[in-house]
């Protein structure tokens, strides 16, 4: 039996459709109580249970027959919000000590490349010490840096595509030529579900990315020739750019550029070339019209931005 945590997320309910519909693997989901199940895949073929991943009494329910855990949930992308010492810390850490008292063989995490308990931004910090506390727990352990994730209901590509759709111009920070790598998140589950199967990643921490290595002002581009329009891209400061997205974040429910970006803008985000190919024997997909068009093309980005800030559903 597999244990997923964070099974409604971008990540996980793409997981948790795949499992089930490509892997015919046993799982289980473990749900806040009242989660939104509207965002599980139809039919739901995965068994469910009510817990919290800081509650001790019901992770330790949940894990009763578990022999993998893959621990997805973060609440980074809420920005001012994010609850990282309350929810991503100490739920890990939770997550944790139930799978050994659980006798649960093996752990995988997602984590970001730059994770480090020393590093000076949160969300860094936060995946630092969870992964710390994975690799010092005795469990065996499989850690996936993922780089930035693009798809369907994502946070970065249609967050970008709603500041085009419903502003004259695009501002980025600094010169706009901080590198990403955009890691589609199909293929990130892909690499979770043969992780799976694989002896080779166990006790390993693998850092993974898309085929290129890509400037945030050429991701916008490739953003707004998906979209089928045109706009300046006007670099500003990045203190001024942090602070601009402090004061929107902070005025409003949500807002589509968070500061944690800002600590994606100022470090390495990157992974080695080609470690996809090495590891998982597969190239992943590009960020291209191609990937992008078939969920971004002829999609009202203003009216999504007015629905997003405002906190009401963006679907």
């Amino acid at each position: 039996m597999i244990l997923v945590t964070g099974a409604t997320g971008f990540v996980g309910r793409r997981l948790v459709s795949r499992l089930t519909r490509e892997a015919n693997l046993k799982a289980r989901i473990l749900l806040r109580p009242g989660t939104d199940m509207s965002r599980l895949p139809r039919p739901l073929t995965v068994h469910t249970m009510v817990g919290d991943v800081t509650d001790a009494e019901s992770l330790l329910a949940a894990m009763n027959g578990v022999h993998t855990i893959i621990h997805l949930v973060g609440t980074e992308s809420r920005g001012r919000k994010a609850r990282l010492n309350i929810v991503d810390t100490a739920g890990a850490k939770a997550v944790v000590d139930a799978a050994l008292a659980a006798r649960v063989g093996r752990i995988i995490y997602i984590s970001r490349p730059g994770a480090d308990r020393a590093s000076a931004f949160p969300v860094l910090r936060a995946k630092g010490e969870i992964e710390d506390a994975i690799r010092r727990s005795g469990l065996s352990f499989t850690i996936l840096r993922s780089a930035v994730l693009f798809g369907d209901g994502d946070n970065f590509s249609e967050n970008i595509a709603m500041m085009v759709g419903s502003f004259p111009v695009f501002f980025v920070a600094g010169d706009g030529e901080s590198v990403f790598q955009p890691l589609w998140v199909e293929d990130l589950v892909t690499c979770l579900l043969m992780t799976l199967e694989s002896l080779d990643t166990i006790d390993s921490v693998i850092t993974l990315g898309g085929p290129e290595l890509l400037s945030y002002r050429r991701i916008a581009m490739r953003v707004m020739h998906t979209m089928g329009t045109r706009h300046p891209i006007v670099g500003l400061p990045l203190l001024i750019n942090q602070a601009g997205i402090w004061f929107f974040d902070g005025l409003f429910a949500r807002w589509p550029i968070t500061g944690h970006w800002v600590e994606m803008f100022s470090s390495n985000q990157a992974a080695e070339l080609g470690t996809v190919e090495r590891t998982f024997g597969f190239r992943p997909a590009s960020f291209d019209v191609g990937t992008l068009s078939p969920y971004m093309k002829n999609r009202h980005y203003a009216g999504r931005l007015a629905r997003y800030v405002f906190g009401k559903s963006s679907s």
